[in-house]
């Protein structure tokens, strides 16, 4: 009879689907007036006219700015290389409600740029809010994000090839298109299609920054549909074309840029033959001077709020920190959880059952949680949960699950490879002595996810830590996270104290994700 009951995972990947189906249905079958595409057609063209328009510039110019200035850092030595890195690695964990506040304090009405505007005599008219203040929020979070793993992958180019193109005297035109494009190529696509799907997605910045309902993504308009309208069958029709536009997107990257880890050679610093070519080291410090011109005051402009963090420290941000804290360790908990189930299912599938499009169904569940509008399914699941429970209590139950599963994904790519490692090496030594189930997860399991496993939990805290997502919907004056305690000080213009705020955001969530990284690597 044990044998006979179903998988844990199987079972998660059920409750998932029938989780997402059943918010969706519930917000499509409240009730009111029904309306159609040809009834909110001018509203539904604009608004997903500006969200492609507004995510394909953001993604052309942060892929742009990481990619010259992977090429730019791949290129150079210099003193202080490696505290660029750690920038770059810094703006990767910035929360986007603290990357608004940072794109107000330097090009702001009383910004830095307007300061030194005014000091120079310069008339400063202009504005943050629309197209500008959007793209340059999203290309200074995803620039570096697009620079760092670009940099990672051309340091795997083996070092034989290095030294073959310094035999053979390659010119820079030739290093690049023999050994830099062949990376870049690989890699550029898979890029550009998730940062497209983060900018496609935008809410925070947009909301802060669109400048008003004609500046909409999709996601801000089904929050305003929901918050301010309470139409919900309005929801539902822009939740479907939503879903349905990332799904297609999610699809189409994991079926044609899923590749299996490559193999490189373990080396020191390779010195390239274009690094001497004195054109390039022209381009070079170009790009880097700008590319610091434009990252560093943003990055730096949180430090701003350092000496008003002890003005700041009072009841309100003690209890904002401690329910951040909460609804951060939960969401680590369920996402760690899922993605645990999900991956042991997926290896069974594929190395137990020989099926590896079952097992493909499992890896591909996690991604589908990236397509999903997080404020039309946790609207749905509170339609349900209000039968059940207060409304009141409804939030500080949908939030650590919402985010949770919105880290989920991260979780699973960083577990799923390392059960698979686990059962290629002890697999069937366990079967033959008869380890199964919990016993298997502790013996054979345990040593290799243990250090992966406190990597992802980090990083889930971070990401739910810094989220200012569904506390948009739920927020007020009994359920304030630290996020949405900065948005009240943003929407106040109390910018030192939100400077301050921004700042002690920052701190936790790239100590937490600091952690995942040390973590990570221990585990190789």
């Amino acid at each position: 009879m044990r044998g006979k009951l179903p998988h844990p995972g199987s079972l998660v990947a059920f409750a998932l689907l029938a989780l997402v189906a059943g918010g969706f249905v519930a917000l499509a079958a409240i009730g009111g007036e029904r309306p159609t595409l040809l009834s909110i057609g001018p509203y539904l063209w604009r608004v997903l006219a500006f969200s492609i328009v507004q995510a394909a510039l953001s993604t052309l110019l942060s892929l742009a700015l990481g990619l010259a200035l992977a090429l730019a850092l791949a290129r150079r030595r210099f003193p202080g290389r490696g505290m660029v890195l750690a920038l770059l690695g810094t703006t990767m964990v910035i929360p986007t409600i603290v990357a608004v506040f940072a794109v107000f304090a330097v090009y702001g009405r009383s910004g830095w740029a307007a300061e030194i505007a005014a000091l120079l005599g310069w008339n400063n008219s202009f504005s943050i809010f629309g197209y500008p203040g959007i793209l340059i929020a999203h290309v200074f979070l995803n620039g570096p994000f697009v620079a760092r793993i670009l940099l990672d992958a051309l340091s795997l180019v083996p070092a034989e090839h290095w030294r073959l193109a310094s035999a053979f005297g390659f010119s820079p035109a030739h290093v690049f298109r023999h050994l830099d494009w062949p990376v870049l190529r690989a890699e550029l696509p898979g890029l550009a299609g998730l940062v497209f799907l983060l900018c496609f997605k935008s809410f925070a910045i947009v909301l802060a920054l669109g400048g008003g309902p004609s500046r909409s993504t999709l996601e801000v308009a089904i929050y305003e549909a929901l918050k301010i309208d309470l139409d919900f069958g309005r929801a539902a029709w822009l939740s479907l074309i939503q879903l349905a536009i990332c799904l297609t997107l999610t699809g189409v990257l994991n079926w044609a840029f899923t590749r299996p880890p490559t193999a490189h050679t373990v080396r020191g610093l390779i010195r390239r033959p274009d690094a001497r070519s004195g054109a390039l080291q022209l381009l070079d410090a170009v790009i880097l001077t700008a590319a610091a011109l434009f990252i560093a005051p943003l990055a730096f402009s949180l430090l701003s709020g350092l000496n008003d963090i002890p003005d700041v420290v009072d009841a309100d941000l003690l209890r904002a920190f401690a329910t951040s804290m909460t609804i951060a360790v939960i969401a680590a908990m369920i996402a760690c959880l899922l993605a645990l189930a999900l991956a042991s299912a997926a290896r069974r599938w594929r190395v137990t059952l020989r099926s590896p499009r079952v097992a493909a169904f499992y890896d591909f569940l996690p991604n589908t949680l990236l397509a999903v509008p997080p404020f039309a399914l946790t609207a749905g699941l509170f339609l349900i949960l209000r039968r059940f429970v207060d409304p009141s209590a409804a939030g500080i139950i949908l939030l650590p699950l919402i985010n949770g599963l919105a880290a989920m994904p991260f979780a699973y790519r960083s577990l799923a490879p390392r059960l698979l490692t686990a059962e290629e090496r002890y697999g069937r030594v366990a079967a033959s002595l008869g380890v199964i189930g919990a016993n298997k997860l502790m013996i054979m399991d345990w040593p290799l996810i243990r250090r992966p496993l406190g990597a992802a939990f980090a990083l889930a805290m971070a990401l739910s830590f810094g989220d200012f997502g569904i506390i948009a919907l739920f927020g007020g004056q009994d359920l304030v996270t630290l996020p949405y305690l900065l948005f009240e000080r943003l929407g106040s213009y109390r910018l030192d104290e939100a400077a301050a705020i921004g700042l002690f955001i920052v701190l936790v969530a790239f100590t937490l994700a600091h952690m995942s990284g040390r973590l990570s690597h221990a585990g190789d």
